[in-house]
């Protein structure tokens, strides 16, 4: 094989070393295990490992969180071993078997083109309910977001290829969330993925796992949460923009004025959206003539609907005309959301599932 295991390891239990001796008898060329600052009681584990055939350890003199040790070991492999397809990543909690870690491998030396992912089944009744509302949470936000659909994007056995090792080296992200924005980051550069069903083992209801729920979860979401802020940010303006303008013009014709307000409103907005979004929230380098143009598209019939719909609305009634705004906006988000992800931003799909 010419593909290397990456474990990073905090506060490792004995599980770890029947893992090592197993793994280690599969013609792996190298295990790498990054100590990520675990306490001196556990020196005895790693001492163990340093002492097996093909296996190298990285101490972090202090806990640097998951994303940091992953980052470490892809950062050694990539200086010293140009000569692999890539590597697996594999978790130290024994959630990850030897034969699954075999099987993606085996998928992956077939076409290291591929980023393979080791996906869990979380329909059983053993499966922990926080882990099964992570993961219903966090697919469905990344289908949401990128028009991917990934089964298990908490999992931590992965083979990545030795092209994309070198764009994650340089990832945002020192704990949990650096896996989700290494997803994040194949379907931003529209890499293949392919998925392989791998045995959920939960061990002790997961109490050995260190994520953290609200603190990593807040992590895993943070492009998310930049795209919601600037969601935000252009619809306060905006509102503010429509709802002083209408006021100033509102004693002329109405129908005037609900157009003039919604036009100038979507005019200033949407550009501070654009330009957040491209910017900031999704740091896009492609050209921004040709997504404006697609964008303002959009946005000129966003505007047309959002003034017809509001006509209609206010010959209903009268006395509400910014909360028929508001929720206007809020059907049209949605509407605009699903255009710019099927047709604007569409890149060709290359997703395939291994039984």
């Amino acid at each position: 094989m010419r593909t290397a295991i990456l474990i990073p390891v905090y506060e490792p239990d004995e599980k770890l070393i029947p893992l090592i001796d197993k793994l280690g008898k599969m013609a792996f060329p190298l295990i790498l295990v990054i100590n990520d600052g675990s306490s001196p009681e556990h020196d005895h584990i790693f001492r163990d490992i340093e002492k097996r055939p093909n296996c190298r350890v990285i101490h972090h003199a202090s806990n640097s969180g998951k994303g940091a040790a992953l980052k470490t070991g892809i950062k050694a492999l990539l200086a010293e071993h140009s000569n692999l397809l890539g590597c697996i990543t594999v978790d130290a909690d024994g959630q990850h078997l030897p034969e699954d870690i075999y099987r993606v491998a085996e998928v992956f030396e077939k076409d290291s083109r591929f980023l393979v992912l080791g996906c869990r089944d979380f329909s059983g009744e053993d499966v922990p309910p926080k882990s099964k509302m992570g993961n219903i949470i966090t697919r469905t936000i990344y289908k949401l977001f990128t028009n991917r659909s990934v089964t298990d994007t908490q999992t931590g056995l992965r083979a990545i290829p030795y092209y994309m090792m070198k764009l994650f080296q340089d990832l945002p992200g020192d704990h949990y969330e650096f896996e989700m924005n290494m997803l994040f980051q194949a379907a931003k550069s529209n890499m293949p993925m392919k998925e392989v069903v791998i045995q959920t083992v939960y061990i002790d209801q997961n109490r050995a796992s260190h994520f953290r729920p609200f603190l990593d979860s807040l992590r895993i979401y943070k492009e998310i949460v930049k795209f919601s802020l600037s969601s935000i940010i252009s619809a306060v303006v905006d509102v503010g923009l429509f709802t002083l303008i209408f006021n100033l013009l509102s004693a002329n014709a109405i129908s005037w004025a609900l157009f003039s307000a919604t036009s100038l409103a979507r005019l200033v907005s949407s550009t501070i959206n654009f330009t957040l979004n491209k910017k900031v929230v999704f740091e896009n380098k492609e050209s921004t003539l040709t997504q404006a143009t697609e964008y303002y598209l959009l946005c000129i019939v966003q505007m047309l609907a959002s003034w017809l719909i509001l006509q209609g609305l206010v010959m209903l009634n009268d006395e509400h005309v910014v909360l028929w705004k508001i929720m206007t906006d809020i059907f049209l988000f949605f509407v605009s959301f699903f255009v710019q992800r099927t047709v604007i931003f569409r890149r060709h799909q290359y997703h395939e599932k291994v039984a």
